[in-house]
């Protein structure tokens, strides 16, 4: 059992080093090569960004089929052929010379991210890791965090040294012969090891998904938990695409506006850390309440910017560490509110409207930017803080209500 356990935890740690190639390649080359493709193919910005839509709708419509083949058992071969999808899919970008056929291969790239990054592994982890999850989750993490920090340099290095198109090669190169072998070993070590330790194991790792599914979408506290998730993503979306022009705007110095954006990353890592100090003491919904009340007092900050520009730095503490350790209590919460079975299949759905408001986020901001430029993005960005934080409160209130319910109606009579 010991040796079982072992083993787990060292391809918990494999899983994380996919998942960090996978979010490097797949996710952040497109900011990172954004402007190289708008100079060097004649594209404007706006064209080339709507391939990354693109692929943002492509990954919410695939992934609750994605979540469902995860409850059925298909954990290891879904995640594998997903990545090796995503390496094809950067093949083929690296072959592009017209726009129709760049959006063609991101929409494969958007179907490939449904099967292999956070969503599916989250689900997986959970699934197979029991009471364990929430420490391999936040392992996961912990590596990934750092994803940005080694796209974007890399891109930087090999688009200067062999151009874009040899630096998609290399990056599928990457994904095809590294992520998805240790993707799909990593993932059949756990799910073996996890039947072999668990008793009953058959029937408890073959629920009915359409039972657990049905049920979720009756409850309030699903619709409630989308909507909190859903409006986070919002919030750090239009952020990330719209907080440097709106530092420019208020006379912030180039130098300075780099940097804070350099340490949003970071500060979801150490978001994560500090949870995991305080994760024996602390329940999830007060940890989730905490955080998304950090977005709220964040977004509060923003307002003071033009009178106070050092404000930022705590800013951007709390929106980064607050947004860091959400990604790990979204499928946490999910299975301690909403339960364990059909987790997949459930997770998926909630993955539709938070990859949808991800999506929306650079035409929204692009509007509020034109109604009154950084006062209409800091307006946005309250107003979704605002909204998600009474949606998650509403969420633990229903929760409690229904705790509370339950003991009534169990109690023993004195």
């Amino acid at each position: 059992m010991a040796a079982n356990l072992l083993r787990v935890r060292l391809a918990t740690h494999g899983m994380a080093i996919a998942q960090t190639l996978l979010w490097a390649s797949l996710y952040y080359s497109f900011p990172a090569m954004l402007l190289t493709w708008h100079l060097q193919l004649s594209w404007s910005i706006a064209d080339v960004s709507l391939a990354f839509t693109i692929a943002l709708v492509a990954s919410a419509l695939c992934s609750p089929f994605i979540g469902r083949l995860i409850d059925k058992g298909f954990g290891p071969q879904v995640l594998s052929l997903s990545a090796l999808l995503g390496g094809l899919a950067l093949l083929a970008v690296s072959q592009v010379e017209h726009l129709w056929q760049f959006y063609g291969a991101w929409l494969m790239l958007g179907c490939a991210s449904a099967g292999c990054l956070y969503e599916p592994c989250f689900a997986f982890l959970t699934r197979y890791r029991g009471s364990d999850a929430k420490s391999a989750i936040t392992k996961v993490t912990l590596y990934a965090g750092f994803a940005g920090t080694v796209s974007f340099p890399l891109c930087h290095y090999l688009v200067g040294l062999v151009g874009w198109r040899a630096t998609s090669v290399s990056l599928a190169l990457i994904v095809i012969f590294i992520a998805t072998p240790l993707l799909f070993s990593c993932a059949k070590l756990i799910q073996g090891a996890q039947r072999s330790l668990l008793s009953q194991a058959k029937t408890r790792l073959t629920s009915t998904p359409s039972k657990g599914v049905s049920h979720s979408l009756k409850s309030a506290i699903f619709w409630l938990i989308a909507m909190a998730f859903s409006l986070s993503a919002l919030n750090h979306t239009v952020l990330v695409n719209f907080l440097l022009p709106s530092m420019h705007a208020i006379n912030f110095t180039p130098n300075d506006a780099v940097l804070v954006m350099a340490m949003i990353g970071p500060m979801q890592v150490v978001g994560r850390i500090a949870m995991m100090s305080v994760d024996k003491r602390l329940s999830n919904t007060v940890i989730t309440m905490l955080c998304f009340g950090s977005l709220l007092v964040a977004a509060s900050l923003l307002w003071r910017l033009s009178t106070s520009q050092q404000v930022i730095w705590l800013f951007v503490v709390l929106q980064g560490s607050a947004y860091g350790v959400t990604s790990i209590l979204r499928p946490v919460l999910t299975k301690q509110l909403l339960g364990k079975e059909s987790f997949g299949a459930i997770s998926g759905l909630l993955a539709v409207p938070y990859l949808l408001a991800s999506a929306s986020a650079p035409f929204l901001g692009a509007y509020a930017w034109q109604v009154n430029q950084q006062q209409g993005i800091f307006s946005l960005v309250s107003l979704s803080a605002g909204l998600g934080f009474v949606a998650m409160a509403a969420c633990c209130l229903q929760q409690a209500a229904k705790t509370t319910n339950y003991q009534k109606l169990t109690a023993k009579p004195k």
